[in-house]
């Protein structure tokens, strides 16, 4: 296997990371943002259109930094780090108002399943264009590694009629795919689409939430086969069955909205985690995990963590 992945943990080889240039990221507000705190969807509706660096830079600045700093830790782990391409010209402009230019997350435009890599279908009119910054790395999987390039049709501009599947509603578990539903992201057209593209023997599994949750990596992590990190207040049917009976780490809605659920997992039994969430931490250490802290509050206000700030190209982990 050279490409591709089939849990969340398992050694992580090679990953895309985003990047966050502070000249580049301006505000957004769209109504289907329901998952922002009200403090930032405060801020987000006075500033839309204008650049973040111009209101306040140092917030600016240090999610440039953070990031940075993230990938080049990764690459000190032996994680091969790809970048973005920054977009210019019409693709910085395509259904973006204003230029918005966000390329912090490439969770959720990209969905890696065993050998497929997918082009998501993302609810916010503006993040569409996210894909192309990613374009010239996905032709080098699909030319040189032999990944399965599949698009999901776009969800209307309606923001309502989908089908819609974003990245960071998808968690795997080997033949089993959980994806996320909340009305913010991903829907059942989006998993419908998921399973049709796989076939069996996967199965693709919706996991309803709060109808003001992201994304389900907000709300629930696997960490290592028999552990898991959740909101229990975020799920509105509780876990998937097949994870009912898993050592669990529950958190508040306060620690869900810090992105508690968000971390990256170098491989079975190690991680890093935002350096914020200290009870977390101490409960994963607890268990034996070795935990790496790094400073992410940056980019966690603009509601995204260390899993959405990467997606792996490459995770060593066997089908059982």
């Amino acid at each position: 296997m050279n490409f591709g992945a089939h849990h969340e943990w398992g050694r992580l080889r090679e990953a895309v990371v985003g990047i966050s240039p502070a000249e580049d990221f301006v505000v957004f507000h769209e109504e289907s943002a329901r998952w922002m705190t009200p403090e930032v969807a405060d801020f987000s509706r006075r500033n839309t259109g204008r650049r973040l660096i111009d209101i306040d830079p140092e917030w600016a600045r240090s999610c440039e930094r953070q990031v940075d700093a993230f990938a080049e830790r990764l690459t000190r782990e032996g994680v091969i780090v790809h970048r973005p391409d920054r977009l210019a010209g019409l693709e910085r402009t395509f259904l973006a108002p204003n230029g918005e230019g966000l390329q912090l997350f490439p969770r959720d435009p990209l969905i890696v399943v065993g050998n497929h890599v997918i082009d998501a279908s993302l609810r916010l009119i503006c993040r569409q264009r996210e894909r192309y910054g990613l374009r010239a790395m996905v032709r080098r999987m699909v030319q040189e590694r032999g990944a399965r390039w599949s698009t999901v049709p776009l969800g209307s501009p309606n923001c309502v009629d989908g089908p819609f599947l974003e990245g960071g509603d998808t968690l795997l578990n080997g033949y089993e795919i959980y994806v996320g539903m909340s009305g913010c992201a991903s829907d059942l057209a989006g998993a419908d689409w998921l399973q049709d593209l796989l076939g069996s023997p996967y199965r693709v599994i919706p996991v309803a939430m709060k109808s003001n949750v992201l994304h389900l990596d907000c709300a629930l992590a696997l960490v290592r086969p028999g552990l898991l990190i959740y909101c229990p207040e975020k799920l509105i049917d509780g876990l998937p069955t097949s994870l009912r009976d898993w050592d669990k780490i529950p958190v508040s809605i306060e620690e869900a909205t810090r992105l508690a659920t968000n971390g990256l997992i170098l491989e079975e039994g190690r991680m890093m985690a935002d350096a914020d969430n200290v009870r977390v931490i101490a409960e994963l250490r607890a268990r034996g995990m070795d935990v790496i802290p790094l400073p992410f509050d940056g980019p966690i206000r603009l509601g995204g963590g260390l899993r959405c700030a990467h997606h792996p190209l490459l995770r060593e982990s066997v089908l059982a």
